[in-house]
């Protein structure tokens, strides 16, 4: 047996010459197709690995603010109080007289500012009978209060009850 002569054949070495080329610019489609999706892949990779680099960056900023902040909690100061009188419908008290009676309850507390809110918070019994056991004039009437609500924050908001009126 032998091989036929397919070299001096002009249609057999068109056939080979078409499928070395058809190979070559089907390997030449495949490289540029792959260094396409590579270049892609590796444009992404290197996005998203700048994006955890930034949310690295963001955590570790974050939890030295919270480090901060447990360690300012116990230095926090009392900066204002926010007082409201609830019932005052009842005995009848205008803006102007409800104005006054909270501005003189808050003078009595002034001395509270800039005190540190963890005092406050474990004497916060005491500033309620502060209150509760003062009487505030007001065109010759006396207002007794109660304390309903105490909130001891670096605001300190306290929401009153008229008790009695004489």
């Amino acid at each position: 047996m032998r091989v036929p002569p397919y070299n001096r054949d002009p249609g057999w070495q068109r056939f080979f010459t078409g499928v070395v080329i058809g190979a070559i610019i089907g390997w030449l489609i495949f490289m540029l197709m792959y260094g396409i999706t590579l270049e892609k892949n590796l444009s992404d990779l290197k996005k998203y690995q700048d994006e955890v680099k930034s949310y690295k960056d963001r955590i570790h900023i974050l939890t030295e603010d919270n480090d901060k902040l447990k360690e300012e909690k116990d230095q926090l100061k009392i900066e204002d109080f926010k007082i409201s009188i609830i019932n005052h419908e009842k005995y009848m008290l205008n803006s102007f007289s409800r104005s006054s009676i909270v501005a003189r309850i808050t003078d009595d507390l002034n001395h509270l500012v800039s005190k540190d809110i963890a005092s406050i918070k474990d004497n916060k019994e005491l500033l309620i009978k502060v209150i509760e056991n003062k009487s505030y004039s007001l065109d010759d009437k006396k207002y007794y209060f109660e304390v309903d609500f105490l909130y001891v924050d670096t605001t300190i908001e306290i929401d009153l009850l008229i008790v009695k009126m004489e």
